[in-house]
């Protein structure tokens, strides 16, 4: 197997559990990286070792600022010209009743979870299109498939929402040489996951390990192989598509 072109690839919520080993990886097949992240010293922290093993610029700034998150990925775009893209922002631990919800958490996730994804495409691909090749994978989840033992109505509404509007950009984007992919992952055992479990008391523990058919939370290294495969030269047929990485939760 011949190695993987060099390409520069734009990393959306950089400094999260999931992404932050998707960069390391990236990194080591040699890609140039630009990480897009609100926490100045996670993100400084990544660029710094990942910058001894490839070229990296850590951006510091806040996607759900449209306005703002525009101009910073329309510089980026002008500077580095990413041909990958990774949307991993949004997430929700938090278990409301939907009778319990209001329109402020309906407007938070649709914001963090398709909002901030929709203006990373809209800026980036134009130039991928222009280019001839793209490779953008957005973050969805196991409960915009179906259901979420762990979230609410609002957060799962959004996920859900993504993988439709993924379906439509890829679409659009097919006959250009820019495929758009979604990821939707079951529990994970990111450190936030982790820690909102340790949270529960042991009964609430193992009554969340039940519901799981797998019996246990993945692990980050299982979320992040499709999400490899999706930014790689070999998914350049697949386009539209959910990679379903939930331990059997939907099937």
């Amino acid at each position: 197997m011949s190695a993987p072109t060099p390409r520069t690839a734009l990393l959306v919520g950089a400094a999260g559990g999931i992404l932050k080993e998707v960069s390391r990886q990236l990194a080591e097949e040699g890609h140039t990286l630009v990480l897009f992240d609100r926490d100045p010293e996670a993100v400084g922290r990544l660029a710094e070792e990942l910058g001894q093993i490839t070229k990296v610029e850590a951006v510091v700034g806040d996607i759900t600022d449209i306005p703002s998150a525009e101009r910073q990925l329309t510089d980026i775009v002008d500077r580095f010209a990413p041909s990958i893209l990774v949307n991993a922002v949004g997430g929700d631990t938090r278990v409301i009743g939907y009778a319990d919800l209001t329109t402020d958490h309906f407007d938070q996730s649709f914001l963090e979870n398709v909002v901030s994804s929709w203006i990373a495409v809209k800026v980036c691909a134009p130039r991928m299109a222009a280019d001839g090749y793209g490779r953008i994978v957005n973050f969805a989840s196991a409960g915009g498939r179906t259901y979420s033992h762990f979230n609410n109505a609002a957060y799962v509404g959004a996920k859900a929402a993504v993988i439709g509007m993924t379906k439509q950009m890829a679409y659009e984007l097919a006959p250009t040489g820019v495929v758009v992919n979604v990821v939707a992952h079951g529990p994970i055992a990111t450190e936030r996951v982790a820690g909102a479990f340790g949270r529960r008391d042991p009964a609430q523990q193992a009554a969340v390990l039940a519901k799981l058919p797998t019996g246990r939370y993945g692990t980050v290294a299982e979320a992040v192989g499709s999400v490899l495969h999706l930014c790689s030269e070999s998914a350049g047929y697949s386009t539209g598509s959910v990679i379903d990485i939930n331990g059997g939760l939907y099937m």
